[in-house]
């Protein structure tokens, strides 16, 4: 008697997927074709979604044209109100710039801050910067030195440096801006009127860290009610700001993108158009987007036209 073999290992593993195919080939071509949905001919579902949904971004999108107008609140209420206070200003005002604004969030307010600046410096004010952050130290630097390479004259502009111990330091801002040995113009001017933060027709406040428009608000503002202060500030602090400027104790308040942009646009002089968000950059974004989803299309169509496969190839 012959000995038993053992079939081949892969004899056995082969075995199934033959009859997997066979009852694939079995069924009839109708159903096979009728079970054929969009996503398994190459072309997902969403894709079609979000090609209608970009190309009516296209076509009902803001206009290039009118981007300003477009993206700028069209109650400038919170940007007259910030001009208003600057143009109570006297001639020769001096300003305080509390700069505690934060490395993450600064961009948002970058260029309102900077037209905020040229506009007090237009009216004739004086800038003092301040700040009792780390970070906002390192803003305001950079901003002074942007300034003084602008060709701000020098006597107009004085770094009051960084004060340490955050409330507390506001609190001893009160009574004493000046730091030791400190001399010139604007020095002397403050020194004058009382060398500390009294001595300001205005306090202009940027900020959007934890130590920023509120509490300078509540540190300096509780101590010098009658001193103006406006605020810039990220959107995301606006419903805390937002109080301060209903009781009086913020002369205005910028603190969202369409405020920003309505303040920029009413106060640039010139191309402002590096400041203000741009609808140019989504209307590309948008293009691309298209274009991207159009290729995909095309690429899918050959699989679409295919459909099933003949009834002579399942006999075969």
């Amino acid at each position: 008697m012959a000995p038993m073999t053992e079939p081949p290992a892969d004899s056995a593993a082969a075995e199934p997927a033959d009859a997997e195919g066979a009852a694939e080939d079995v069924r009839p071509p109708e159903y096979r074709g009728r079970s054929l949905g969009l996503a398994r001919r190459g072309l997902p579902l969403w894709w079609l979604l979000l090609l209608a949904l970009v190309g009516a971004g296209v076509l009902v999108g803001p206009s290039i044209e009118h981007e300003a107008d477009a993206l700028a609140n069209p109650d400038p209420a919170a940007a007259d109100a910030v001009g208003q206070a600057f143009g109570q200003l006297p001639p020769g005002a001096l300003v305080l710039v509390a700069m505690d604004a934060d490395l993450g969030t600064y961009p948002e307010i970058r260029g309102t801050t900077v037209t905020a600046l040229e506009d007090l410096l237009r009216r004739g004010a004086s800038l003092a910067f301040v700040s009792v952050s780390v970070e906002g130290r390192a803003i305001a630097a950079a901003q002074l030195e942007a300034l003084r390479s602008d060709g701000v004259p020098a006597e107009r502009l004085l770094d009051l440096g960084f004060v340490s111990g955050a409330e507390a330091g506001m609190v001893r801002l009160v009574d004493g801006a000046l730091r030791p040995g400190m001399s010139g113009p604007l020095p002397a001017l403050v020194a004058q009127r009382g060398g500390g933060i009294g001595a300001f027709d205005l306090i202009l406040l940027v900020g959007g860290s934890d130590i920023g428009p509120r509490t300078w608000v509540e540190q300096v503002g509780t101590r010098l009610p009658a001193r103006p202060m406006v605020a810039i500030a990220p959107t995301f602090a606006q419903p805390e700001l937002a109080p301060y400027l209903r009781t009086g104790q913020l002369s205005g308040l910028l603190a969202t993108i369409r405020d920003d942009a309505a303040y920029v646009r009413g106060t640039t002089t010139g191309d402002s158009s590096g400041l203000l968000p741009s609808a140019f950059a989504l209307r590309i974004g948008m293009l691309v987007a298209l274009v991207v989803l159009l290729r995909q299309l095309a690429l899918a169509l050959p699989r679409l036209r295919g459909g099933s496969p003949a009834p002579e190839a399942v006999e075969q």
